[in-house]
């Protein structure tokens, strides 16, 4: 992966080690995946040492696998190879859209009929 970070116009340097950066998040555990007791513990995740590039990679994984086989398998046809697709970060699995918004545009373009063709397909998916 090719990975370019620009902050203001300016490009930061990929290979930077960070130090003095701690982030907390509090998650919880269970003793095993069918107990009912759970604890919350608050890591403190240290990134001294690591280079900007680990963290930005570890951040875009999931982002990028969402958008692979979300948005991306769905428009295979729609890209060309080689193509530049924005994505937002703060929803990356689409092309900043919410979905919502796209259903009701994509109805108001069909008939009544397509209208309840759709609608029945949708239903018969969600079905299965």
């Amino acid at each position: 992966m090719v990975l370019t970070v620009t902050k203001g116009g300016t490009t930061m340097n990929m290979n930077e080690v960070i130090s003095n950066v701690t982030l907390t998040k509090a998650c919880s555990i269970k003793a095993d995946a069918d107990s009912e007791q759970k604890k919350t513990i608050n890591l403190k995740v240290k990134f001294d040492g690591a280079p900007l590039k680990g963290v930005f990679n570890k951040a875009l994984a999931g982002a990028v696998i969402a958008w692979q086989n979300g948005v991306g398998r769905k428009n295979f046809d729609k890209y060309s190879n080689g193509q530049v697709v924005e994505i937002t970060f703060i929803s990356p699995a689409s092309n900043a859209v919410d979905p919502e918004t796209a259903m009701i545009s994509r109805l108001q373009t069909m008939t009544d009929d397509e209208r309840q063709a759709y609608i029945n397909e949708l239903i018969a998916k969600a079905k299965k």
